[in-house]
């Protein structure tokens, strides 16, 4: 009767993976992550609502920095972005004068926000349409470029910032509140 060798057993205890073994698990992980990488890139949380709270929370932002840090603070809106600016002097004292250099005082860029593929801002306006009802155009205005501006205090200047699909079919506004310079999210226009 032939026994095996104690080394012979300890050493099958002690295998490791073969090659083949880790190609299939590293093709395996390669297909998976292909797939889910080729889902995250599609824009499914890209839709009006998503972006008008988004927009909300970065104009609170610059209301809130405005207040924190004792300076103006700017949200420019354009059709795909919102820029965050803060003056920078301190103080109440309404910003003027062209930044050239050495000059101190020039706007700052703080924060860009990029408005995805799928959305954009349809118009702006210095009216607060809190009730609705706003006439915007059939088409989307190009050239838009909308300023909030906030003052340390916290007020702004306000206005409503209208957002929507393409095809504009989802139309939403984004109110920006003049005394207190709070911001709000509704649906239509």
């Amino acid at each position: 009767m032939a026994t095996r060798p104690p080394s012979s057993v300890q050493r099958r205890g002690e295998r490791g993976f073969t090659l083949v073994e880790m190609l299939v698990v590293v093709a395996i992980i390669a297909i998976l992550s292909a797939i889910s990488l080729n889902i995250s890139t599609r824009t499914y949380g890209a839709n009006p609502m998503s972006v008008s709270d988004a927009l909300v929370s970065t104009y609170n932002l610059c209301k809130m920095r405005s207040v924190s840090t004792r300076r103006w603070h700017r949200c420019e809106a354009t059709q795909q972005a919102l820029a965050v600016y803060q003056w920078s002097a301190t103080g109440m004292t309404v910003p003027s004068g062209v930044c050239i250099p050495p000059s101190t005082n020039c706007w700052q860029l703080v924060q860009n926000v990029a408005i995805p593929s799928g959305v954009l801002v349809w118009d702006a306006s210095t009216t607060i349409y809190a009730a609705g009802g706003a006439t915007v155009g059939s088409t989307a205005n190009a050239a838009v470029q909308f300023d909030v501006d906030f003052r340390p205090d916290g007020s702004s200047t306000g206005g409503t910032v209208f957002v929507t699909d393409v095809q504009n079919l989802k139309p939403w506004r984004v109110l920006v509140v003049n005394p207190t310079g709070s911001s709000y999210a509704r649906q239509g226009w």
